[in-house]
């Protein structure tokens, strides 16, 4: 491949995992489904949440499938098969009639799916920018919230036409038919190939260096597991607020347009936070802007459960999903600057796991608060107080692995 083409071809990578990464993130419009299914089936909202904890969950704990995949198969095939099982998961999420069907079929097979075709996308992207690594991972995974920005409105309109059975038969259809057919891009770079004008960067002041830990060595570390605890806190804050605002709005006393549009400020926030954030990182350092992020998440979650006026509302949850976009650049770009990229598809999955452990306690503490007290007031602090913590272990631990001591623990 000559380096025109391979420069050309690093773009079209890049588009393909936003279109894959768009469809995937239709799991943060959850929240427009929440009230239909509860209201038809009596079902309380804690109950009902847990079906998108499941499928975030189990989304975290296949990306360490899809990695170790990826390796031995390539990303096309992995993300084609991840297409294949969100697809099925939301076409036989049309036939529920329990909350068991609904968990394994939105929750487990649509999880699967999210989890194989997530990574490939990312990882696929880093290899071909190791020069831009932070710019590159918002840039992909701002298509996980700007899928739901606009998907959201649109299914709340379709649910208001057809019902909430039919809009994931129409959703999971197109959204298998897209994945599909953007993963056969997914192509790595050559073994030897560089960018053009690939530059020396800086990570604390220092060359970054190779430092390629296996899943094993990085396991071993410190700041592995500081960055597993804080990575995890931001993603309760998060998705509680994601899981929960367009009810919280319903509440209010807000049409279900007006409702739904909270998840289309939210999640477009939450993809201009991912490329605005994942730059400044490059920037800046990666622990600075964590740190950043956990003080202004803390702030919104805080005033989340006072912004009862429409446009205060908006405010709130534009700051939620700026901080939750930028979480989710960062700390790919962060794995990859701490241990390498060799193995960046197992070392990120099992990162990972902190984000679906995350986004499975979220909406669910939060759905169960709400039944127990019938508000979201203490969800939304508690959930405040705990990014906080997280923005403190950040700035008083994290520091990058010591290469020779820490892979010989």
């Amino acid at each position: 491949m000559t380096e025109e083409k391979a420069n050309t071809h690093r773009w079209l990578v890049v588009i393909s995992g936003v279109l894959i990464i768009m469809c995937l993130g239709v799991a943060y419009a959850w929240g427009v489904f929440l009230m239909p299914i509860a209201k038809e089936f009596g079902w309380g909202r804690g109950e009902t949440s847990l079906a998108v904890s499941i499928l975030l969950l189990v989304f975290s704990v296949f990306m360490v499938v899809g990695g170790i995949l990826e390796k031995r198969y390539g990303a096309r095939l992995t993300a084609s098969v991840g297409g294949i099982f969100v697809c099925l998961g939301w076409v036989l999420a049309y036939f529920t009639q329990s909350l068991w069907w609904l968990y394994i079929s939105y929750g487990v097979l649509a999880g699967i799916g999210t989890g194989l075709g997530y990574l490939p996308a990312i990882s696929t992207g880093v290899k071909w920018f190791p020069d831009k690594r932070g710019l590159v991972t918002g840039i992909v995974i701002f298509g996980f919230g700007f899928g739901a920005a606009f998907l959201a409105p649109l299914a709340a309109r379709f649910i208001e036409l057809y019902g909430w059975r039919i809009t994931m038969l129409i959703y999971g259809v197109g959204f298998g038919m897209i994945i599909v057919g953007a993963a056969q891009f997914l192509k790595a770079p050559p073994r030897d190939w560089q960018p053009p004008g690939l530059a020396a960067q800086k990570r604390d002041g220092r060359k970054v260096i190779s430092n390629d830990f296996s899943p094993g060595q990085m396991l071993k570390t410190t700041t592995f597991k500081l960055i597993f605890v804080s990575y995890f806190t931001a993603m309760v804050a998060g998705m509680m607020a994601i899981g929960h605002i367009s009810a919280f709005a319903n509440d209010a006393g807000y049409t279900s347009i007006q409702a739904a549009f909270t998840i289309t400020v939210l999640a477009i926030a939450n993809g201009l936070g991912r490329i605005i954030f994942g730059a400044l990182s490059d920037k800046i350092g990666r622990k600075n802007i964590i740190v950043v992020l956990f003080l202004i998440m803390t702030l919104g979650m805080i005033l989340l459960p006072y912004m009862t006026m429409l446009f205060a509302l908006y405010a709130a949850a534009g700051i939620v999903g700026l901080c939750f976009g930028g979480f989710l650049a960062v700390y790919p770009a962060a794995t990859g600057d701490f241990f390498g990229t060799k193995d960046f598809g197992i070392n990120y999955g099992l990162v990972f796991i902190a984000y679906g452990a995350g986004c499975f306690a979220g909406p669910w503490l939060g759905g169960m608060v709400y039944d127990a007290t019938g508000s979201y007031v203490s969800a939304f602090i508690a959930a405040g107080i705990l990014a906080l913590c997280g923005g403190g272990i950040t700035a008083l631990f994290l520091k990058p692995p010591n290469l020779p001591e820490e892979k010989n623990l």
